[in-house]
């Protein structure tokens, strides 16, 4: 006999298939159970104990001469309910570029600046013009 032991060998079983259900196929199936939401029948149980509930509450409130208490106001007289939550402040929009007709802060009026590329003994310059002026000098 062979010492060599199958780590990963599905369990024997009459026409080929496993009898014990793979764990990877247990998760597919409960992911698509929980996809789909809750089960028709089980909501209309819910719904069912539900009113259920409300009626014997009802019941229950006449038979000692009184009504059932259905809005928060006849719940808790004078409770004042709190605004809706914001969850984003205001914004308020500030113009980030300097009034137009002033000097650009980025070139200072220049128009844009010289740059040095000069390598291996060779001298290069070029001049760039600055963007957010358009090489203008004059802030937009």
């Amino acid at each position: 006999m062979s010492s060599m032991t199958l780590t990963h060998a599905r369990p024997a079983h009459r026409g080929g298939l496993s009898a014990v259900p793979w764990a990877g196929k247990i998760d597919d199936i409960r992911r698509e159970d929980d996809q789909r939401g809750y089960e028709r029948d089980e909501t209309d149980q819910f719904h069912q104990f539900v009113d259920r509930l409300v009626a014997d509450g009802d019941t229950r409130a006449r038979s000692a001469g009184r009504q059932a208490r259905r809005t928060l106001a006849e719940m808790v007289p004078g409770c004042k309910r709190q605004p809706v939550l914001l969850l984003t402040p205001r914004l308020v929009f500030t113009p980030s570029a300097p009034k137009a007709g002033t000097t650009c802060s980025s070139c200072q009026g220049a128009g844009g600046k010289v740059v040095d590329t000069s390598s291996d003994e060779v001298s290069r310059q070029n001049w760039q013009s600055c963007a957010p002026c358009g090489g203008t000098g004059v802030a937009r």
